[in-house]
């Protein structure tokens, strides 16, 4: 489950719903390139899962000679080769081993690699091969509690998992605040494929550390592996309401996910994005003339907001920024707009109905806001997600467990 990168925090922050957890690479990206081997795809995943890196990345290495530029495959052997490189006991070779990673994680995300890991991965491995090693006390401020902990970490790398649980398991009794040391019991317990402890622990750490999304994230893979689907989605979940900006809490829900809830009637309403700026008193309306006046009384209605509200509602910002209640407004005045005229040529109606009367549901519902954090946030409008989380996590999670899963 966690390899050195796994719980760095650089990882890159997202405002669109990412397409896939970990997807099979397509078989034929394009019809000029060969088609990769299924059989083969499926062994290199069996080897990753059974700790057998070196014989996975043989495959992907393989199959990489078919469609070169393919990122999913590139992602794969580039973690492939880190984690042999995070066992590997000659320094130099562990070296070279993390610079093609880094070099082919790089590639990766030339040719669009979604993969949460990558971006990890090029957080924490230099150029040369090197790792960015973690800081002094970053797991405890009790050297002793410190020293157990990254003890564990070079036998958790090594997979000597009965050692790393027991540096852990010390740890933890010497601290019993100590959420990290919680998480990665349960996370050794995982790797070592018990699955029950694993769990176990994983509570004890989310108790801890309520908005700590990995313990969220790990304990919703293990109950997925014990068959409780709906439970882990409910895990998933949880760590997606944590940090809704992370790749990596978003891996799970995936584009069928999505289309499953719009057959059920759930569509997610899509119109073009925020773009008009003011600054020093003046107004720069950005709409493309094609998407008619519905789109521009939008665009007019945040403009006039943030001039003439923001300060009020935010006293203590001196940079007007694009904000919940700025984006509220500017919805519901697009639904007046749509719901009193009748130039519904000029408004192009025909093109923004579904879309009108999808964002009118979302009111009805009282998940409007909800929808505004998780489809149209920006970096101004994610300041306000804290707050509103504080008190409306139950529209937070009806609107995933409804638009995102598609469950009733």
């Amino acid at each position: 489950m966690r390899s050195s990168f796994g719980l760095l925090t650089g990882a890159a922050v997202l405002f669109a719903g990412l397409a896939t957890g970990a997807p099979p690479p397509p078989v034929s990206s394009s019809p000029a390139l060969p088609a990769l081997d299924p059989v083969r795809l499926s062994q290199a995943a069996n080897l990753s899962h059974a700790n057998r890196y070196v014989e996975a990345a043989a495959i992907y290495e393989e199959q990489l000679k078919l469609q070169p530029e393919n990122p999913v495959l590139l992602e794969r052997l580039a973690t492939m080769l880190h984690l042999q490189a995070a066992a590997e006991p000659d320094p130099a070779q562990a070296k070279a081993l993390n610079k093609r990673a880094r070099a082919l994680a790089e590639q990766a995300q030339k040719f669009g690699a979604t993969d949460p890991l990558t971006p990890l991965l090029l957080t924490s491995v230099r150029p040369d091969g090197s790792l960015l090693e973690t800081a002094k006390g970053t797991y405890s401020s009790r050297a002793d509690v410190e020293q157990l902990i990254r003890d564990g970490e070079a036998a958790f790398a090594r997979h000597e998992y009965p050692k790393a649980i027991e540096c852990y398991e010390k740890a933890f009794e010497l601290e019993p605040t100590n959420s990290t040391a919680a998480l990665f019991v349960g996370d050794a317990y995982f790797s070592s494929r018990q699955l029950e402890p694993a769990c176990e622990w994983f509570r004890k750490a989310i108790k801890l550390s309520p908005d700590g999304q990995t313990a969220h994230r790990y304990l919703g893979d293990a109950l997925d592996k014990l068959g409780s689907r709906e439970e882990a989605f409910n895990e998933w979940i949880t760590a997606l309401i944590c940090a809704p900006y992370e790749r990596v809490t978003r891996q799970h829900f995936t584009p069928q996910m999505r289309a499953a809830a719009e057959s059920r009637g759930h569509p997610i309403p899509r119109f073009p994005a925020m773009r008009s700026t003011t600054k020093d008193k003046q107004i720069n309306l950005s709409v493309n003339p094609d998407d008619g006046a519905l789109i521009m009384a939008y665009n007019i209605c945040a403009m006039g907001w943030r001039e003439k509200e923001f300060a009020g509602h935010f006293p203590k910002e001196k940079t007007p920024r694009r904000s919940l209640p700025e984006e509220i407004a500017a919805i519901e005045a697009m639904l007046g707009v749509a719901g009193h005229s009748k130039e519904s040529d000029e408004l192009n109606l025909k093109k923004w109905q579904p879309v009108i009367d999808g964002l009118n549901t979302l009111k009805s519902e009282g998940l409007l806001e909800a929808y505004v954090f998780f489809e149209r946030a920006d970096e101004g409008l994610a300041k306000d997600y804290a707050a509103y989380r504080a008190e409306h996590r139950d529209q937070l999670r009806r609107y995933l467990w409804i638009y995102w899963c598609g469950f009733e």
